[in-house]
């Protein structure tokens, strides 16, 4: 029996993955470490990232073959629209971010080549090219919520109310059903779509790894 393709993209990213659960970024926000800086950044990064991928998801909605699947991308654009940017609009206003620095923050370097990449991906790609890179950032943030969860620091509050954001049931409903979606759509996909699902798949995860590197270091434009 053929493993599932989720199964399969997951093996070819493990490199990746590992890197991500090194990273340092992860290590000290488990262990209440990291500067607050760092977090800041991330937050306010992580905020202007969701608008572009609630429009990704929309564009999944608009090419989704029945209503089932339409129901899915809706509701998910909806979830990181008003559950998540709410959610990271408090964390801004705990580190002390009014609305309007929320929303013209400038994108650093890696947040605008990421979501250039999945409005790409949206715009001319297939239903089950569109899964391929936006899975990454369902699949790895429960993944590193999970880990991180085992041993989530007391204090600051507000790193273990993140970590436990993402390790939540709540959180990993919506990440089975773009793994089921992709299963579904990877296992009836020809042979040239699955290879470009690979590559969005693994670009994307290149991407989250250098995301997290892109807070860790505070990176902006040099010029």
């Amino acid at each position: 029996m053929a493993k599932p393709f989720s199964s399969e993209l997951r093996r070819q990213a493990a490199k990746i993955w590992r890197a991500i659960d090194t990273h340092p970024f992860l290590r000290e926000l488990q262990a209440g470490t990291l500067s607050m800086e760092r977090f800041t950044y991330f937050i306010l990064q992580d905020y202007l990232y969701l608008l572009d991928f609630a429009q990704v998801l929309c564009l999944g909605g608009a090419k989704s073959p029945d209503l089932q699947t339409l129901e899915i991308f809706n509701r998910h654009a909806l979830t990181a629209v008003e559950v998540e940017r709410s959610f990271h609009a408090s964390y801004g206003r705990s580190l002390g971010f009014s609305q309007k620095q929320l929303d013209t923050a400038p994108k650093g370097p890696i947040t605008e080549a990421y979501t250039r990449h999945l409005q790409a991906v949206a715009r001319g790609g297939s239903l089950g090219e569109i899964v391929a890179a936006v899975l990454p950032c369902y699949w790895i943030y429960g993944v590193v919520g999970k880990k991180l969860y085992r041993k989530r620091p007391k204090r600051p509050k507000i790193y273990r109310e993140w970590i436990e954001t993402y390790a939540s049931d709540g959180f990993w409903k919506p990440v089975r059903e773009q793994i089921r979606l992709m299963d579904r759509l990877g296992g009836r996909a020809i042979n040239a779509e699955r290879k470009l699902m690979r590559a969005h798949f693994l670009l994307s995860s290149r991407y989250e790894y250098l995301f997290w590197e892109q807070a860790y270091r505070q990176q902006r434009w040099p010029v």
